[in-house]
């Protein structure tokens, strides 16, 4: 699978590129149940602690993570990241047929960038609420320093991948996107407790064009890393787990210190993790 025409044409207009099922539901099962391991151990930390009485274990995937830290909220996981080097997340961050469609886009050398990471977004909880921010962003405002101009990540040739472990739906809080909104670089945000911030009515006016992005397990959504984006809340009673990662032109600087990991590598094929067993022995760098 590549880039079809009309795709690119979508992407470089829109911002993002929806693939309906593209990740095959194996691969999605065991991703959920390496996540459902790394509950258990939080399950157990708490119960050491003595913060909880039960450990839960009749609660489904959707459900336990919350019932867990529900008298404990502001303790419970924003998000997974170094602990994602475990054999079920390869599938994602490796997919021959996604990364068919990455190189049509960034070439081939494409580097995993170092920010994989896996959300569960607790019901009503504003520490995993995700507000109209660039992802650019943070690289330009958190982890660059001040001698990096934003023209430098603007020149970053990156594509973010988005993908639900459980339906995405706005009450569960899906994601939203203003399309075109790629086009204006990288614009000012403003840090707030959890997250950064777009705040100028410059333009949160174009707020209004948002359109929500309700996905199911097994699709992914690429964008742009300058695209507005938000997280709405999380209205229901279940928890919205979701993998997010970025794949970056392996040529590139990646402007952080780590350097993440090669994903295909034309002129070095060694250089790039080629099993689940070789990613579980890799770690976050």
């Amino acid at each position: 699978m590549f880039m079809k025409p009309e795709w690119r044409q979508q992407f470089d207009e829109e911002g993002f590129l929806v693939l309906h099922q593209i990740i095959e539901p194996p691969v999605v099962a065991q991703a959920r149940a390496e996540l459902e391991k790394l509950v258990d151990q939080q399950a157990a930390r708490l119960l050491k602690e003595g913060k909880i009485k039960s450990l839960f274990k009749n609660e489904g995937f959707e459900t336990r993570i919350y019932s867990l830290f529900s008298n404990c909220i502001d303790e419970a996981p924003k998000s997974f990241r170094r602990e994602l080097h475990m054999p079920g997340f390869y599938g994602f961050f490796f997919h021959k047929q996604l990364l068919d469609v990455v190189e049509s886009v960034l070439g081939s050398e494409i580097r995993l960038y170092p920010n994989y990471t896996v959300r569960p977004k607790l019901p009503e909880w504003e520490g995993t609420r995700i507000w109209w921010h660039q992802d650019g962003g943070y690289t330009h405002y958190v982890h660059t320093d001040k001698s990096i101009k934003s023209n430098a990540v603007e020149d970053l040739r990156m594509l973010n991948v988005w993908s639900p472990l459980v339906p995405a739906r706005e009450l569960n809080g899906c994601m939203q996107f203003v399309p075109g909104s790629h086009k204006l670089g990288v614009v000012p945000h403003v840090s707030r407790r959890h997250y950064l911030e777009i705040i100028d009515p410059k333009f949160t006016a174009l707020f209004d064009d948002a359109i929500s992005i309700e996905l199911n397990p097994g699709d992914v959504v690429l964008f742009s890393n300058l695209l507005f984006h938000q997280g709405l809340p999380n209205r229901s009673k279940t928890v919205r787990w979701n993998l997010d990662w970025r794949y970056q032109d392996g040529q590139q600087p990646t402007l952080r210190k780590e350097q993440g990991h090669i994903a295909r590598s034309e002129s070095c094929p060694s250089h790039a993790v080629q099993t689940a067993d070789e990613w579980a022995k890799l770690h976050f760098s």
